[in-house]
């Protein structure tokens, strides 16, 4: 049972939003101002954000069995210690169908924390998955690039994880989440052969984000995404903390196979 300590952080860390989570313009008002008008308005987008909570697992077990848990379709679980057990459990909760997004970066999750989110049979409306920061690596992306329950996925968050080249040809072969607007790849040491599965994909035409930061790249990479034909409706390519060139920028903001290349960010040269 909830004690009566952790239903107040609960009940003060719940919101509800006007719009789709993580829109800009999206209004946010607190639960207690706005519950008498939303109250039965199953369109309402509720917001949990209890990063930073010290959430163990036996809180989780809480968590999934509090009353108002089924409106909630924004979750954000960043920087807690419930570690893949506590996936585990939000992956099977039914009250949890209504998610769109979910937050689990900096948790010391391993492979088996992706492989509770691909096999899930509740978190199929999921568009936003954030993952950062954990130990997720070859076997992980695997199976959420497989998973039947993310083909809905819009967004996938997979800075500083151990992912690799082999990660990397995981994510461009063959698999499930097509949808992907955004996909973030900082830090995941992808290296030139990682990069080169990417630019060899047919899984990224929706794509208008890709973020390589970190990555070890040089003007050889950035010759690779100049001829790849893998992202026709890319419009940011993050390219920060690599060895890019202004030569190799140049050609990049040229390339006939990046049409809608709108913002392209590399490291300040004078």
């Amino acid at each position: 049972m909830m004690s009566p300590m952790f239903e107040s952080l609960v009940v003060n860390s719940l919101t509800i939003l006007t719009d789709e989570p993580d829109d800009a313009t999206a209004m946010v008002w607190n639960e207690a101002e706005t519950q008498a008008e939303l109250e039965g308005n199953e369109k309402a987008i509720y917001r949990l954000d209890l990063n930073d909570k010290e959430i163990l697992l036996e809180d989780i077990e809480d968590l999934i069995a509090y009353n108002k848990i089924h409106k909630v379709k924004d979750f954000r679980l960043d920087k807690n210690e419930f570690f893949d057990e506590g996936v585990e459990l939000l992956a099977e909760a039914s009250a949890l169908d209504k998610l769109l997004t979910l937050s689990l970066a900096h948790n010391k999750l391993s492979d088996n924390a992706a492989r509770f989110i691909a096999a899930s049979k509740v978190l199929v409306k999921l568009q936003k998955l954030f993952l950062q920061g954990n130990q997720i690596g070859v076997e992980g992306v695997k199976a959420l690039v497989g998973s039947d329950s993310l083909a809905n996925l819009q967004l996938l968050y997979l800075n500083v994880n151990p992912i690799g080249p082999q990660g990397a040809r995981a994510l461009g072969g063959p698999g499930k989440i097509m949808q992907l607007q955004e996909l973030y790849l900082q830090n995941t040491g992808l290296g030139e052969i990682g990069l080169q599965a990417l630019c060899e994909s047919e899984n990224f035409k929706n794509l208008k984000l890709l973020s390589l930061s970190k990555n070890g790249l040089d003007d050889h990479a950035a010759e690779l995404i100049y001829h790849s034909k893998a992202f026709p409706e890319l419009e940011t390519l993050d390219l920060y903390h690599n060895k890019i060139s202004d030569q190799a920028v140049d050609q990049l903001r040229s390339s006939p196979n990046l049409p809608k290349l709108k913002a392209l960010q590399v490291d300040w040269r004078s």
